[in-house]
């Protein structure tokens, strides 16, 4: 599997940067969350990268009940396919950024700052930075 689209979500390999890039259309259901979370970790498994750029800008806030699922679930899963690295693109609305915030709080504190993430308001920005710790990376 490499590209997945649905209505709400969509996720594919990009060889361009070497990461998986989802992105959240609207505001998700649980199950339209958790399915499309679950994309992700079978694109992971599919693909040569641990790097994932998802915009969340649309995404809205995330449940309580969720939020615990993505750190308590979903990131084992992610982690056995060696994911690494995390760069979001956040949204404006506050309370999705306090959802997302909260989850990569709880999974550092699971991991220990196993996962590197960082954030940024756009995709152009985000790219840039993929490509240059790769860069740096590669170079060590």
């Amino acid at each position: 599997m490499k590209e997945v689209r649905e209505s709400y979500f969509e996720a594919a390999y990009d060889e361009s940067i070497n990461a998986i890039v989802s992105r959240w259309h609207t505001a998700p259901s649980s199950k339209e969350f958790r399915t499309g979370m679950n994309h992700i970790v079978t694109l992971l498994q599919s693909s040569p990268t641990g790097t994932l750029l998802s915009d969340t800008t649309n995404l809205g806030a995330i449940s309580d009940e969720d939020q615990v699922w993505s750190y308590t679930e979903w990131l084992g899963q992610a982690l056995e396919h060696e994911y690494e690295t995390l760069v979001l693109i956040m949204s404006s609305d506050i309370f999705a950024q306090m959802s997302v915030e909260d989850i990569m709080e709880q999974a550092n504190a699971a991991t220990n700052n196993r996962v590197v993430n960082q954030y940024f308001d756009n995709e152009q920005d985000a790219r840039a930075w993929i490509k240059q710790r790769s860069e740096s990376v590669s170079s060590m």
